[in-house]
């Protein structure tokens, strides 16, 4: 004998109402499997490599590169030339990538210098800086190659200007110089 009506009914109303709740669930389950950045751009310094990977509590997972924010580097000062750099320094940018002999340089402006230094274990005292690229790209062989986020560079800041013979003639005044004192 086949249950009243009614009873099949609210059977079935229970069960929609279930499903409902784990379609739900599913798809909130799915909304936090996945990242949607706030910005287009490049991923870099990715936390997790492997498919299946875990993250720590409050770890970054990556940083993501803006495809439109101005081209930056970020560079560290010795503190033996600290005191001669300053915002608004005119730089060259030499890209361990493509060779500055033949491919030139970027030009660069010094943007923001810290006013304490970071130790380093190999280098002492260090300070990080950062310089603006007067711009994004870098001519190979008559093509213009976009700067990508990471690429490794030098920073040559132009802090002031010497005459050839001064360069020549440093080392001798120096020498002159510490053989006159005593102890």
């Amino acid at each position: 004998m086949n249950p009243p009506l009614s009873d099949r009914r609210s059977d079935a109303t229970l069960k929609r109402n279930q499903l409902r709740q784990e379609g739900a669930k599913a798809q909130q389950r799915t909304k936090l499997t996945q990242l949607t950045a706030p910005v287009a751009g490049t991923v870099q310094q990715l936390a997790v490599h492997t498919a299946g990977g875990v993250a720590t509590e409050a770890q970054p997972l990556l940083v993501i590169v803006p495809r439109d924010a101005e081209m930056t580097a970020e560079v560290t000062i010795d503190n033996k030339d600290i005191g001669f750099v300053n915002a608004g320094q005119d730089a060259e940018i030499k890209l361990e990538t493509f060779n500055f002999t033949k491919y030139g340089t970027v030009p660069a402006k010094v943007t923001w210098v810290t006013a304490d230094a970071v130790q380093d274990e190999k280098r002492g005292a260090i300070f990080p800086a950062t310089l603006k690229l007067s711009k994004a790209s870098i001519d190979v062989d008559g093509k213009a190659v976009g700067l990508t986020p990471g690429m490794n560079v030098n920073a040559e800041i132009k802090t002031g200007k010497r005459r050839a013979i001064e360069y020549v003639l440093a080392p001798l005044q120096r020498q002159v110089s510490e053989s006159l004192g005593e102890r």
